[in-house]
């Protein structure tokens, strides 16, 4: 009986693809309390690497709801996430891939950011939420889906933080 390799038999099981391998196990960042914490706490290299791994796709309902206390759908959205897909991944466990996870990790670290400015996560949530003239009448929240978005709403709160006016 011939042995066949993956290469020679389609139909050969084939390990899983690191977004579809499921995060039971593993340090994805997404399922245990203090997650959020962990990850603000990492040194870049250690976050990036989390980021390259894919986060646990539970992250982003739980960014959503306890962070933000928003539905999950406006996170979606802000991030221009597809609902679908982030469901799916939800559903079976997947994890994110690293262009989700970083947009995820956007999310969280300017959290962490308007926190410090205003010294309440509450107000930096809602912060997130509101249109901001600075950003073209745009939330926060909704620029954070690409670098230069990203780099300015890091900029609009580091100007607060240094009392720098618009």
């Amino acid at each position: 009986m011939a042995t066949h390799t993956h290469a020679g038999n389609p139909a050969a099981k084939r390990p899983a693809s690191r977004a579809a391998r499921p995060y039971v196990g593993t340090n994805g960042l997404g399922t245990k309390p203090h997650d959020f914490e962990i990850f603000e706490k990492m040194d870049a290299l250690a976050q990036r690497q989390t980021i390259r791994d894919g986060m646990e796709s539970i992250i982003v309902e739980r960014v959503a709801r306890e962070l933000l206390h928003v539905p999950l759908q406006t996170l979606l959205a802000g991030l221009s996430l597809p609902t679908s897909t982030i469901l799916r991944k939800i559903a079976n466990q997947e994890r994110l891939s690293v262009a989700e996870s970083d947009r995820v990790a956007r999310v969280l670290y300017v959290l962490q950011q308007a926190t410090q400015v205003f010294e309440d996560a509450d107000l930096a949530a809602e912060w997130m939420q509101r249109a901001n003239a600075e950003l073209g009448g745009l939330r926060p929240l909704e620029v954070l889906d690409s670098q230069p978005g990203y780099d300015r709403v890091r900029d609009i709160l580091l100007r607060a933080t240094f009392g720098i006016p618009a």
